[in-house]
This record gives C-alpha cells, structure tokens and sequence, in this order.
C-alpha cells in the first residue's frame, strides 16, 4: 500500500449517532482500514443532507449504531489498496456512492443501483463526517482543480440528484418547468435546466428563496399562493413538467395543478408521508408521475464536468467546522439554510 504521512495515526475524529433522537457525539474513533481494492481518503469537505436529518431522527435510512453519516464528501487520496491501479496518493476524489454486486455501474452507469445495491457510503457504510473515509475504487472520481473542495462534495448528492432527474424527467428544450423547493438541490436543477433550453418556474416559502431562485436563473419565482401567475406565465396551458424537492402532499398537489395535460411530475424529496392521489386527474389528464433518487455514475462524471464549466455553481449556505457539527444541523433542521451547509473537516 501507498500512504501519505498523515494516516500514520490508528484513530480519527468523527461525528457519531449512537441513539436515534439524541445529537451526534464528537469523539475519536477507529480509522478505516482498507482492502486490496479500495482507497482511504483524507477528508476536506462534507455536505449535510436533508437525508442526515432523517437518519438522525430514524426516517428512511435506519443504519447500524453507533454511525457515522455523510454521503457528500470530498477529499485527497491518502492510501490505495494494493490492486488499485487508477489512483494516487494526493489525487483530489469524490465518491459515487452506491456500492453494487457484479458490474452494475458499468453496465447501467445512468441509473441509481437498485435491485443490487450492497451499501452506500454515509447512509449504511460510514461516511464523511470524519477525517478519512474509505470507498472502492471503482467508485471514486477524480475532481479537476477548478472545483473547490466546498463545492466539490455536492457532486455525490445534490447535483447528481439534480442531473438524474433531469433526465429522468425528458426535459426538452423550450419546455417550461416547475421547481418547487428552493434549497441546495432545487437552485442546482434551474441552472441544469436552463442550461437545457427550459423556461422555469421557480416556487418558493420566502421573498430570499425567490432571490435566490431569480439568481439562478428562474424565469418566474412565485410562492404557491400565487398559482394565478403561473397559469398566466404557462398561457393558462400549464407546464410542462414539475419537479418537487419537498415531497410533501402539499407540494404535490401544487405541482400537479399547474400541469398540462400529459404533464410529467418528478418527485425527488423523500418524506415519510402518503400523500392521497387524485386519480381522476391522473387518467383524465395523462399525468405522469415519475420518481428520482440519485443517479449513476455516468451522472457523477457528468455533475463533474458541468461544475467545471461553471454551468452548475451550488448555493453554500455557510462552512462549519466538525466540532460544530451538531449546531449545523440543527441550522438545517430548522429550514433557514439557503443552500447547502457544509462542514469543513480538514484545510486543504
């Protein structure tokens, strides 16, 4: 193995959930080891998710405890297991996070891992709330210089979730489509669709998530009492498309609404609701409703590349550190984040 002279040490700092409902608990834990085939990386950087929320309070991803979350990290490579041969020590990463059986991100590298999916990297495997994590390495892409470390570790989440659905959705030039919930993922897809020839209609809770939305590029941004200027800005035809990043009955209902006839809705937020479902403007209007959830690798590579040419550049809210790991969260618990809320494990 190859290593860097900073993994010397056998423990680390992390932050650890040992009780679903209680804060994480900054402590000093075992360091990964790796096989032959993965690669341990020195963490920079790690985004929170609405998804660590929901692991905190025992919604969705239920891991093994005591856990260390964070599926939105970047980081240098520090070692290299001995039959990996497409990284080296001091390579800038992110990881594709969904570890498969056999050759699924080969074979279907568009698509998020389903049926074969084994484990992901912060959600059921350790992640990046620590100061190394460790992943395969078939799953690490290498970051090109001009994407800074705090942008970098959305790759994993918020923008290949915005790139998924993107194409999830068919979303086609001169189309106009609905975003609805402006936070870390919600800004990312309006630049991804405008960059796509879309016209957008942003929705939002707060004359700052309307800004926010304008900035990104939104054609239109409106709250979801003011459904009369969406039928005005469509010609009373609809849109053509929507995308709800809450994922709440409310939302939904919103966005099916403002559609056209054979209108296509991606529900990407995840909550723990059942929204009840008007069938008859389902059949009568040949809605579509189609989920999203991450994406594949081909996703990543593509997140990547539009982050390096400046077409996507995500909203930070702000970067804090890991001993204030617990405050960050209770920051986006709490909905006033603009953005997405970063930790900063380590300087670069």
């Amino acid at each position: 193995m190859n290593d860097s002279a900073s993994t010397q040490s056998s423990t680390m700092k992390a932050a650890v959930l040992h009780q679903i409902g209680h804060p994480f608990i900054i402590e000093h834990v075992p360091r990964p080891t790796i096989e032959p085939h993965e690669v341990l990386i020195e963490t920079r950087t790690c985004g929170i998710c609405r998804t660590d929320i929901h692991m905190q309070d025992g919604i969705a991803y239920v891991p093994d405890l005591p856990h260390i979350p964070g599926h939105e990290p970047a980081g240098v490579v520090a070692r290299i297991g001995a039959n990996v041969t497409n990284l080296a020590v001091g390579d800038r990463v992110v990881p594709h996070l969904f570890i498969t059986e056999g050759d699924e991100l080969i074979a279907d590298p568009r698509h998020a891992p389903s049926a074969t999916v084994k484990s992901i990297i912060g959600a059921s495997l350790p992640g990046g709330f620590a100061e190394f994590f460790k992943a395969p390495a078939a799953n690490l892409l290498k970051l090109p210089g001009n994407i800074p470390f705090e942008h970098a570790g959305l790759v994993s989440c918020a923008v290949i979730t915005a790139v998924h659905a993107c194409h999830r959705s068919r979303a086609a030039a001169g189309e106009t489509a609905i975003v609805i919930g402006i936070g870390g993922i919600g800004i990312v897809e309006i630049q991804i669709l405008k960059a796509r020839g879309c016209r957008v209609i942003a929705i939002g809770l707060t004359p700052e998530d309307l800004d926010l939305a304008t900035g990104a590029g939104a054609d239109l941004a409106v709250t979801a009492q003011q459904p009369d200027d969406v039928s005005s800005f469509t010609a009373h035809a609809g849109a053509d498309l929507a995308f709800d990043f809450v994922g709440i009955a409310a939302t939904m209902h919103t966005c099916i609404d403002a559609l056209r006839i054979r209108g296509r809705l991606i529900i990407v937020g995840e909550e723990d609701e059942s929204p009840p479902i008007n069938t008859i403007q389902l059949a009568q209007r040949e809605l579509e409703i189609i989920g999203s959830r991450n994406g594949g690798i081909d996703d990543a590579r593509e997140a990547i590349q539009l982050m390096a040419d400046g077409v996507v550049i995500p909203r930070i809210d702000r970067v804090m550190p890991l001993d204030q790991f617990n405050q960050a969260m209770d920051h986006v618990r709490s909905g006033n984040a603009k953005g997405r809320v970063v930790i900063r494990v380590a300087d670069d």
